[in-house]
């Protein structure tokens, strides 16, 4: 019974496990995906295919690293993109604003209230210190930095 080899890059691989040291990708991974049916090249791919990648330019992004780039809500950009949006939609429409709420600019990013900046920023329990803040009339960035 002969041993099967795998052409990556027009190297030839004796195992999986050599194959996926030099593709740099997990060998159960690699197991996996070439189980799945994947082809080689598709299966050494260095991309988590639990993400949609899309292209931003040139270069295949996912949501998070467009999102990071372009100063954008993840949360929001996923649920227009599982509504329907298309991707140029998605990041260019402005974010409709509740009537509940006054809206804040964090760090550069819109949210539709005080009380959504601090559930999406993990600062619920500095509530009282960054209202107090913002009615002394400091800034949101300087209100919301806070060292502990």
């Amino acid at each position: 019974m002969a041993r099967q080899t795998y052409i990556y890059n027009d190297i030839e691989f004796s195992s999986i496990k050599s194959l996926s040291e030099y593709a740099k990708i997990n060998e159960k991974t690699l197991t996996a995906r070439l189980r799945r049916g994947m082809s080689i090249e598709d299966a050494c791919e260095n991309t988590d295919l639990r993400c949609k990648y899309f292209l931003d330019g040139n270069i295949k992004k996912s949501i998070v690293q467009i999102c990071r780039d372009q100063s954008k809500d993840t949360d929001l950009i996923r649920n227009r993109l599982k509504y329907g949006y298309s991707l140029n939609d998605t990041l260019n429409k402005p974010k409709k604003i509740s009537k509940q709420g006054k809206p804040i600019v964090v760090n550069g990013i819109l949210y539709i209230s005080i009380a959504a900046a601090l559930r999406k920023l993990n600062l619920m329990e500095k509530e009282a210190t960054i209202r107090r803040r913002l009615n002394e009339g400091i800034t949101t960035d300087e209100a919301f930095n806070i060292i502990v």
